[in-house]
């Protein structure tokens, strides 16, 4: 099967704008997953780009497309209409493919029954009153011209429509009525036309994913999908989707929406970068090396204190001497330590309840802060927004940090007291969890079952948020 792929700029530098992502790093970190994830299951893979991604990915990164066309100038459309590209693609393709997009990741091969359908999507939708507002918006011009079995497909309170992150099938002659169907809704009602008083409206999701399902159903066609169940548009759960920390136990990831602005998951973005392929993670990493304090070495890391932050200035001064203290670690310190996170993240209570000999380390570099029973309402609340700590009933008493290498600098976890029982067990070295376990229920004599899986689960805590490290 060809595999294509669509990386559009509009012209506008990779290495500046973050497309959808926290930052421009983690958008080129995809592309090199999505890229080498596929590449590893498909001999033909194949990029429709411009000269600026081409410039990125492939004069500087060396993505391992075997085909590349730089095609997309930078007036192909007005830059929010994205998905017009990967409608310029589809029309292009003369034979059976896949289109994957960039923030799609193949741990496995797609199943050979999928790929021989006529027509292939990752999943069904229910529309809800997310879709339903875009296409009242849409609607809301009446000037917009829209043929009348697609508006009769668009009156239902359920807007059909289709994920389109993996996209394709063999039936080319209905892919390429399709697309016509887009470019003839782009061109009669002047899209790409700025001085139009309606082409600012994004209306990607309409022209891509529910004027196809529209198609679909008007001829009463069948769509092989990755996911046989249908998902409401706002349901995509990042568990499902995006949990990269279990790579090889789904069949695909899918970082789409607001998922690429979460913390933890462009972490784990990076995290499986540099353990599937440290040369392509240190190559994305090179690019952006100003903003990787620890890695460049240039300067001492210094926290800031503003004007709100006054009243936590214990807390600031904490941050800048365990940043002094941190001055001295080596970069491949930091490498081995993020590799073993990886292993660290699939652990399960299970695991641990099965493999009480499994020893554990505090993390090398854990630094640890006491908030002062001195301190007001006032401090605590203002500590606790420094923290992004929005649930009141999590009492803030002990606080560590540890140092990352991706552009967030540090990691800041709030401790509970059984976290901190479970610590005193290895701070001075390494412990097995049977140890931990023991020392925790010696005295305890009633529900001790219980209490033992409580345990587990707060030592399960800490490993995934690597305060322990398996050994």
């Amino acid at each position: 099967m060809r595999i294509v792929q669509t990386f559009w700029t509009a012209g506008r530098d990779p290495l500046k704008h973050p497309f959808g992502w926290a930052h421009p790093e983690y958008n080129l970190m995809s592309w090199a997953l999505s890229c080498l994830s596929l590449r590893e299951h498909y001999d033909e893979v194949a990029l429709y780009t411009d000269q600026e991604g081409y410039d990125v990915l492939i004069n500087k990164l060396h993505l391992p497309y075997t085909e590349v066309n730089v095609i997309y100038d930078e007036n192909l459309c007005l830059p929010h209409h994205w998905a017009y590209a990967k409608i310029k693609t589809y029309s292009m393709q003369t034979k059976p493919f896949l289109h994957v997009d960039g923030d799609v990741y193949l741990p496995q091969a797609i199943p050979e029954d999928v790929l021989n359908a006529p027509l292939i999507a990752q999943n069904r939708e229910i529309g809800t009153c997310y879709y339903r507002s875009m296409i009242d918006r849409l609607l809301s011009y009446p000037e917009i011209f829209i043929p009348e079995y697609i508006q009769s497909g668009l009156a239902t309170q359920s807007v059909a429509s289709y994920n389109m992150g993996l996209f394709g099938g063999n039936d080319i002659d209905f892919i390429q009525r399709y697309c016509q169907e887009v470019e003839n809704f782009m061109q009669i009602n002047n899209m790409n036309d700025k001085s139009v008083r309606f082409s600012y409206i994004n209306c990607n999701v309409f022209f891509e994913q529910i004027l196809f399902a529209i198609l679909i159903d008007n001829e009463q066609r069948t769509v092989t999908c990755l996911l046989e169940n249908p998902i409401y548009d706002k349901g995509y759960k990042s568990n499902d989707f995006c949990s990269l920390d279990d790579f090889n136990q789904q069949r695909f990831f899918h970082l789409l929406g607001n998922h690429k602005k979460k913390l933890d998951i462009t972490e784990m973005l990076c995290r499986r970068c540099l353990i599937k392929y440290p040369q392509f993670y240190d190559m994305v990493v090179g690019l952006f090396i100003d903003e990787h304090p620890r890695l460049s070495n240039d300067e001492e890391i210094c926290v800031l204190t503003k004007t709100t932050d006054y009243p936590i200035s214990e807390y600031i001064d904490f941050l800048n001497k365990s940043e002094q203290q941190w001055t001295k670690i080596d970069k491949d310190d930091l490498y081995i330590i993020e590799k073993r996170k990886s292993a660290n993240k699939n652990i399960r209570p299970s695991d641990l309840k099965n493999y009480t000999k499994l020893a554990v380390q505090l993390h090398p570099y854990v630094m640890f802060f006491v908030v002062p029973r001195s301190w007001n309402e006032t401090q605590i609340e203002c500590l606790r927004a420094y923290l992004s700590c929005n649930d009141e009933k999590i009492p803030l008493r002990h606080i560590c940090i540890i140092p990352l290498i991706t552009p967030n600098i540090r990691r800041s976890c709030i401790l509970q007291e059984m976290d901190m029982e479970i610590l005193r067990y290895v701070k001075e070295g390494s412990s097995k969890i049977a140890e931990i376990l023991d020392g925790l229920t010696h005295n305890k004599n009633s529900n001790q079952e219980e209490y033992c899986d409580y345990i587990i689960t707060e030592i399960v805590k800490l490993i995934k948020n690597n305060i322990l490290i398996t050994i």
